[in-house]
């Protein structure tokens, strides 16, 4: 095992793509910058000409007129005229203060990719550069305006600090707007903490291709503790909460989406700093942000995101949590393949470098498309490999987590070398990306039917062909894995279904069942808890699920789930969220 040295700090320039250009640097700039940030500030409307203003000598100018159109009804949290009292001002103050917080000479810098990667593989690198909060407010006010410019030397598409955006252009959203400048509020009620500890840190983590700073195989660290709660991930008081991000990171918050990470960007502000600082990540890199406080509640995602007032601080003790940004492997690829499994590991495994406690979910599940239980995995591995005491895990509803509490207790007890070989063996038949097939694997391990490390042959596994088994050939998990019921042996080939080389439906076959067919309209089982599609029987819905997602789902088949009294089909149905 490559032994993992101390965390590297690199700051030389070659690794850098360059600088944030600040107004202040040069005086003809800053002298039009003061004229217009001391222009009239008398009502809603005076915001809309500064933006203009300095819109003016953008290659497309854009007019402002949010503020003037602000409608109250839109977001009745947010009070536009205490703003002007307050928040306003305040913005204007730190804006003006440019100079003083950063002196003739200060470089702000912005790392490149791959500027994380170390001198040499098997090591952990790190680029680092801190901020006060009152540094933070002033880039962001900059922002806002849109007198902070991007750099001549930096391509538009790698340049997202543009808050500026989310009040003028296309892209205007009035709640996201609104719970921006709740910060500049908030900032303005209860002052900007000046403290030793008030610090915002950047960090950009990576590692060389080649040898690793850690292993998977033969690890012999037990897996740590998972808690599976409710809530949401920022509240928890673990100090290390996982974002689930964009490769660049912020994803689209300044284009008005309001996914997982660009929610918790509009509610920690302080976050969007990493957008002027961090270039996109590489594979091999992870962006994690310490300090970085709490300052709206909001409401909903997507559509249905609205600002919700300010956060009561009383919700989380400090202090605030190092942010850990990882973006993960698209779910419509080759999810399962050995290299894609070890990019998110490794990914996240660099983020998690010397957490205590994690918060964490379901990281690349929604809009990447990937499997719930595989990304759990995949975090549970890395968690553990980096020495993580305990991962509260949050899955918000428990719709998508039913096989996770189960996974826990039947794999709890291996090593992190030994769960990688488990996974690895349950996947490789599935490659490049068979996540129907890996559920049912899955429904076979929480539900008991399997365990890993048996002292037989395997029994009864689904067995699947892939394009590089012989014509005709069917491929078995080599790992041992023995039936709950203690019964050993190997299984008879003469009673395995050709069809898809289920020995469940060989068994019934034997005991003269079939497994029903498909149905013919199918819907997955998001849609279902969802709502109640046309033609779907709202009490049975279940009927409409595939048959892998029905043994998904209940962790059975549609014959044993038959077999059920009425009650307890009930209470299945109940759990899963279509009762």
């Amino acid at each position: 095992m490559a032994e993992l040295a101390a965390l590297a700090e690199r700051s030389d320039s070659a690794d850098l793509i360059g600088e944030l250009v600040l107004p202040s640097d040069s005086p003809d700039a800053w002298v039009i910058v003061q004229e217009t940030l001391c222009g009239p500030m008398e009502c809603p409307a005076d915001l809309d000409t500064m933006l203009t203003k300095f819109s003016e000598t953008d290659p497309e100018p854009k007019v402002c007129s949010f503020f003037s159109d602000f409608d109250q009804t839109t977001s009745a949290a947010f009070d536009l005229a205490a703003f002007m009292q307050t928040g306003a001002p305040l913005m204007l103050e730190v804006a003006l203060q440019m100079p003083e917080l950063f002196p003739s000479g200060t470089t702000v810098p912005i790392f490149k990719m791959r500027s994380s990667w170390p001198g040499e593989a098997g090591t952990l690198g790190k680029q680092s550069y801190a901020l006060t909060r009152r540094q933070c407010a002033c880039l962001l006010a900059h922002s806002f305006f849109g007198s902070l410019k991007r750099p001549p030397d930096v391509e538009p598409n790698d340049f997202r600090f543009t808050v500026r955006d989310l009040f003028v252009g296309t892209a205007v959203s009035p709640n996201s707007a609104v719970t921006f400048l709740n910060y500049f509020g908030s900032l303005a009620r209860h002052g900007i903490p000046e403290g030793p500890d008030d610090i915002v840190t950047f960090e950009r983590l990576g590692f060389k291709k080649g040898p690793l700073p850690w292993q998977w195989e033969g690890n012999e660290k037990p897996l740590c503790k998972v808690e599976i709660v409710d809530g949401n991930i920022d509240d928890c008081a673990a100090d290390v909460h996982a974002e689930f991000a964009n490769a660049f990171v912020g994803g689209g918050v300044m284009t008005g989406d309001a996914a997982m990470e660009e929610t918790l960007f509009l509610v920690k502000p302080e976050l969007m700093v990493a957008m002027a600082l961090q270039n996109r990540m590489v594979d091999e890199e992870a962006v994690c942000v310490s300090g970085a406080q709490k300052y709206s509640s909001t409401s909903g995602f997507g559509q249905s995101f609205e600002f919700a007032g300010e956060y009561d601080r009383s919700r989380r003790p400090d202090p605030p949590p190092r942010v850990a940004a990882i973006d993960a492997v698209r779910g419509g690829g080759p999810a399962m393949t050995e290299r894609a499994l070890l990019r998110d590991m490794n990914k996240a495994r660099a983020a998690f470098e010397g957490a205590v406690e994690l918060a964490t979910g379901h990281w690349g599940c929604g809009a990447y498309g990937n499997h719930n239980d595989l990304m759990f995995i995949k975090q549970w591995l890395a968690a553990s490999e980096a020495g993580v005491r305990k991962m509260y895990y949050h899955d918000f509803n428990r719709n998508q987590s039913h096989h996770i509490f189960p996974l826990i207790r039947k794999l709890g007890h291996l090593t992190v070398g030994e769960l990688w070989t488990f996974l690895l063996e349950l996947s490789r038949p599935l490659v490049p990306c068979n996540m129907k097939d890996f559920s049912v694997r899955v429904a076979d391990i929480s539900t008991g039917k399997f365990k890993p490390g048996g002292s037989g042959e395997t029994r009864g596994l689904r067995r699947h062909s892939h394009p590089g088994a012989a014509a005709g050939a069917a491929e078995t998990l080599p790992l041992a894995l023995e039936e709950t019921e203690g019964k050993s042996g190997t299984a008879d080939p003469a009673h395995s279904s050709e069809a898809d080389g289920d020995a469940g439906a060989a068994q019934r076959q034997r005991e003269g069942e079939s497994e029903p067919e498909e149905p013919a309209v199918v819907f997955s089982l998001t849609e279902l808890v969802a709502g109640c599609p046309d033609g779907v029987d709202p009490m049975k819905k279940e009927g409409s699920l595939s048959n892998a997602d029905f043994a998904a789902a209940f962790g059975m088949s549609r014959c044993e789930f038959s077999k059920l009294p009425a009650w307890r089909q009930g209470a299945a149905k109940k759990k899963v969220g279509l009762f």
